[in-house]
């Protein structure tokens, strides 16, 4: 259709160079489409000011993973829970590698929360378990 593309105002520019980085409400961002990965429809988005385009996910860990979403959630349950890498396999019907990957994601991807998250932290007690790691440790 012609005309001009909708406005989505709750999203933001993921690119760290835009003037209007991690800014919502600026009118910047339009839709461009959408593509569809296991009947599940994800939408790209442009941004007006740097021309970057990008997706729903972006930035998150599933980003450039084609498995439905619930298929890798179902795979780090299955290892928090202890199952070999070998088992989750079978399991899923994936293969060993690629659990591996999901899993190297999922790290990397929890050690950048944590790092954004535990920023200035005022924390006046030690909590027992935490001490008994480091008397255990000693």
């Amino acid at each position: 259709k012609r005309g001009p593309k909708p406005k989505f105002n709750d999203v933001a520019c993921p690119n760290e160079d835009c003037e209007y980085y991690g800014l919502t409400g600026k009118g910047n961002v339009v839709g461009n489409g959408t593509y569809q990965i296991k009947g599940k429809r994800i939408r790209k988005y442009l941004c007006r000011k740097c021309g970057r385009v990008f997706c729903d996910r972006t930035n998150t860990f599933f980003y450039d993973l084609r498995k439905d979403e619930s298929i890798i959630l179902l795979a780090l349950k299955m290892s928090i829970k202890g199952m070999s890498i070998e088992a989750i396999a079978d399991v899923l019907e994936v293969q060993p590698v690629t659990v591996r990957s999901w899993l190297s994601r999922a790290a990397i991807q929890c050690e950048k929360v944590h790092q954004e998250k535990m920023k200035n932290l005022d924390i006046p007690k030690v909590e027992m378990d935490e001490l008994w790691t480091v008397v255990k440790k000693k």
